[in-house]
């Protein structure tokens, strides 16, 4: 399932509302709001360091929360 740029923004406006409380969860609820942002109007060399921005935000949440778990799909 691929989720549009808009749906994106949707979901971490909403997610942003359920981590109001946690300041580190806030923090990267909002880096991904401002790349989902800016990748609204980029150009392909911004894509390309956006791109390099969210594979960092990946490196990062894995080395604090460990490896993902596989996604069960009902």
């Amino acid at each position: 399932m691929t989720m549009s740029l808009d749906q994106a923004l949707l979901y971490f406006v909403d997610l942003r509302v359920q981590v109001r409380g946690n300041p580190a969860a806030r923090e990267i609820v909002d880096r991904c709001l401002a790349l989902l942002t800016a990748a609204r109007t980029a150009d392909a060399e911004t894509l390309r360091r956006l791109d390099a921005e969210v594979e960092a935000l990946r490196r990062e949440l894995e080395t604090r929360l460990g490896k993902p778990r596989d996604l069960k799909v009902h």
